[in-house]
This record gives C-alpha cells, sequence and structure tokens, in this order.
C-alpha cells in the first residue's frame, strides 16, 4: 500500500506525536508498504512532503486565503473572535496545500490529529479511506494554554469554547477509523465532545525496542556525565504547562530542604524555559535543577538516570514512560490522562495525584530512601510489562488491520462515471420497459464488475505487501 500520513504540525519536532510518526512509519516500511509524511515544515514557513521532494511556501497560499477568509467572515460573522478566523485560514492553508501536492496516488491517508483530519477529509479522493490517531484533547489543552496567557476571560460558554468543541468533534468524526491509543481520551471524546463510541478504536503505541536499547549503549560516551555520589531524577518532557514542570520543581524545592544528594535533568524545550529557570533560581535550586535543552542522546541519558519524572497535567500515553519502560527505570508519575493505563502504582512505578506537589515531594522522598531491592523489583515489572506490550510489530499489525477495515467500507463504492448514464424519461411501453430492463442490467453487471475488480486489486496489493 501507498500510504501518506499527514500532521498539521511541524514535523520533525520534539515531542510525542513526531515519535509516534517516526516509530508508525518504520513499522509500516518494515512490513512492506510505502509511507510518505505530509506536514508543515519545522520553521513553520511552508508545507512539504519530503520523500517526494515537495514544498509549496505557505505566504503564497496564506495572502489569498486570508484575504478571502476575512472578507467572507466580516461579512457573515461580524465581531468573531481572531482565534478562530486564524484557526479556519490555517486549516484552508492545508487544505490548498494538500491539493497542490495531489493525494490521489495513496491507498490509505492516515491523519495525526483533528486538524488535518477535517482538511483532509474535504479535500481528499472520495474513495481513498481516512484514518485519523488523536494523540490528546485538543480543545482543552488549547484552552489551558490560554489561561495560563491570562485570557481569563475565556470559559466554557465562550464562542472560541463552542468552536474548539465544534473542532473536535468534527475532527473525531470525518474520518473512516478514528484511533485513540488510550482508553481515558476515549471516554473523553465520547462524554465531552459527543463522538459516537463506536466510532473510536483504542490501539496503543508502539516502539522499536532493539533500536531503543541499542542507542542507550551506542550514545553512552556522549551523554552528559552522571555527578558522583547523587541520585539522578530526568524529566525528558517539553516544556508547557500541561507537562507540569512547576510542580516538580516545587516539589523538589521541598526535597533539598531534607537532603541534597541529587540532581535533576529537565530535557527538552518550549515557550516556559525561561520562567521555569527563573523559578528554580528563586528557589535556590540553580545547582540541583538542570537543564539541558533538547538532546539527541536522550536514551543515554536515561541510561545514567536513576528515576524518571514525569508530572503532567493532563496527558495520553507519554512516550516518556514508555522509554522508562523498556530501559528498565523506576518512573515517579502523575495519574493524568491514560497514563493509570501505563504505570501500576507500587508495581510498576509511583504515581501522586496531578497537580499535588506534597503527593509529589513524597515520591519523590520515597525513591531516594526507599531499600534497592523494592524499587528495582518495580523496574523490572515494568520492563517486563513494558517489553510484552510496546512491541513495534505488534502495533503496525493492529494498524494495518484498522487500515483494511477503512478500506473495507469503500468496497461497495461504484465510480458513476463508468456505468451507463440513468434514463430520464418516463417509461410507459412494452418496448421501453424491455429497454429499461435491458439498461438496468447492465449498470448491475458493471457495479458487479466493478467491486470484484476492486477486491482483486486489493488481493494482488496485500499479496505483494
Amino acid at each position: 500500500m501507498r500510504i501518506l500520513i499527514a500532521c498539521s504540525w511541524s514535523l520533525p519536532h520534539a515531542g510525542g506525536v513526531n515519535t509516534y510518526v517516526n516509530q508508525l512509519a518504520k513499522g509500516l516500511q518494515l512490513a512492506g508498504h510505502h509511507v510518505d509524511i505530509f506536514s508543515s515544515t519545522p520553521d513553520g514557513l511552508g508545507f512539504y512532503i519530503p520523500s517526494r521532494d515537495l514544498f509549496i511556501d505557505k505566504s503564497k497560499l496564506r495572502a489569498f486565503i486570508a484575504n478571502q477568509t476575512n472578507r467572507y467572515m466580516n461579512h457573515h460573522l461580524p465581531g468573531i473572535d481572531p482565534w478562530i478566523k486564524q484557526s479556519e485560514i490555517e486549516r484552508y492553508c492545508i487544505e490548498a496545500a494538500a491539493m497542490y501536492f495531489g493525494l490521489s496516488e495513496y491507498d490509505i491517508i492516515h491523519a495525526q490529529d483533528i486538524v488535518s483530519a477535517h482538511a483532509l477529509s474535504r479535500v481528499k479522493p472520495a474513495h481513498t479511506p481516512l484514518v485519523t490517531t488523536i494523540h490528546g484533547c485538543l480543545a482543552k489543552e488549547w484552552f489551558v494554554k490560554i489561561k495560563q496567557m491570562g485570557l481569563t476571560d475565556q470559559d466554557t460558554n465562550s464562542p472560541l469554547w463552542h468552536y474548539s468543541t465544534i473542532r473536535e468533534n468534527l475532527g473525531a468524526i470525518v474520518s473512516d477509523v478514528t484511533i485513540s491509543p488510550s482508553q481515558w481520551l476515549k471516554n473523553v471524546l465520547v462524554n465531552e465532545f459527543s463522538v459516537p463510541e463506536h466510532h473510536i478504536v483504542v490501539s496503543h503505541y508502539g516502539f522499536d525496542i532493539d533500536e531503543f536499547q541499542q542507542h542507550m549503549m551506542r550514545d553512552s560516551v556522549s551523554a552528559i556525565a552522571k555527578p558522583d555520589a547523587k541520585k539522578v531524577f530526568m524529566c525528558p518532557a517539553r516544556f508547557d504547562v500541561v507537562k507540569g514542570h512547576i510542580h516538580l520543581i516545587h516539589a523538589l524545592a521541598k526535597l533539598k530542604e531534607e537532603r541534597s544528594d541529587w540532581v535533576c535533568w529537565l530535557v527538552g524545550e518550549g515557550y516556559l524555559r525561561q520562567d521555569l529557570m527563573q523559578t528554580a533560581n528563586q528557589l535556590g535550586l540553580a545547582d540541583h535543577v538542570i537543564f539541558t535543552g533538547n538532546r539527541d542522546d536522550v536514551p543515554a541519558l536515561i541510561r545514567q538516570a536513576d528515576f524518571i519524572v514525569l508530572p503532567s497535567m493532563q496527558d495520553n500515553q507519554p512516550f516518556a514512560i514508555i522509554e522508562a519502560q523498556i530501559a528498565g527505570k523506576l518512573v515517579i508519575t502523575s495519574d493524568a490522562g491514560g497514563i493509570p493505563e501505563m504505570v501500576t502504582p507500587s508495581v510498576t512505578g509511583l504515581v501522586f495525584h496531578a497537580g499535588d506537589i506534597d503527593q509529589l515531594h513524597f515520591c519523590l522522598r520515597s525513591a531516594m530512601e526507599a531499600d534497592s531491592t523494592a524499587l528495582s523489583g518495580m523496574a523490572i515489572h515494568a520492563k517486563q510489562w513494558g517489553e510484552n506490550h510496546w512491541a513495534l510489530p505488534a502495533m503496525a499489525s493492529r494498524t494495518l488491520e484498522l487500515y483494511e477495515l477503512a478500506r473495507s467500507k469503500h468496497l461497495g463504492a461504484v465510480d458513476e462515471a463508468v456505468l451507463p448514464p440513468k434514463p430520464q424519461i418516463r417509461i410507459t411501453t412494452q418496448k421501453g420497459r424491455r429497454k429499461w430492463g435491458t439498461l438496468r442490467r447492465k449498470r448491475h453487471h458493471a457495479k458487479i464488475t466493478q467491486k470484484r475488480q476492486r477486491i482483486k486489486k486489493r488481493r494482488h496489493a496485500k499479496q505483494r505487501s
């Protein structure tokens, strides 16, 4: 099969969606399929499909689209929130870029978010199946950021929230199959955004375990040196309010009042970096909290760390936990989102209530004070569970089954252009009825032939793959 993976965010970038796309593409390619990736460029200035050497400058699309959108909305929707207007312009740009590149050669389109799903559903060929994986609740994340920016007048009664809920719903229902990596996210979409339950299939992530373990060993020379006689907490996550770094820093300040034989590596980048660094310095943690920036040797850093910490306020199925489990490291994590489906408290990790600084401090202190046998026991259980649960071939196999489910919904589709035209006259004579019967049989035969040809073609394609 020729598969197009599509994303409205820039790829590559540091984050879980990028990791998932890379792992999925690898798994599908190992299974014998061709994969292209369509996304915004890393600098955000254009759209591209790198494997086909296709690129278009966003400015060439945006000027015209923005002009038309502004004219329409100013006339029909005066006073509309500028955030809504900009969001629609961005989606129209995705649609235009996809049309420019062409989508007709693909057997499956696999969107990675509600925005790209909605956009591609409007411009793809009608017979091409669309599958969407939703990695988080965009509406909720968006509003958390808006509150953080001080726009406190926005609430669930505002036009912006109503727009967000409609966008969340549309992005989840426009595809033939919608995938949620966790039961938690499925429940959110069903219960809070009115997505039909039968439309969403839960299918967990997968990971190239062997390659990750090889990177842990191969890259160890270039990693940051672990300080002598100190334990290392490591938090690999982008600096975003939903990742909860601020709670970790305050919990570490409480830990420092009791002991100083530790450091914490904060690995990543994000718009909150300067604020977090300032808070850490104000709390006297400059020598204990190390901001490493984005790193290309994360597996080696995990290998050196003693504990992996993830204080998320909202999360779906974070790869930081998957990597920690594969590495056999103890995980200290919040109970946000889909994380309880990944970590069993006191069995495969230590779990605290999201946003509770005191509970997080207790978990950090417990990890430092616990018997090494108990800690290694939890880490071993986590490693065993992770190696069984996150295997990449299993994810690729599940995804291909869902592709076939999506394709099966198009098996009955017939291209009306190749069928005999429907008679537009009223049949009143015996001769006319015989002629109508002949036309009807021809149309019926053409439909059966088309269906057989489609099935035969897909069988051959499946055999080749």
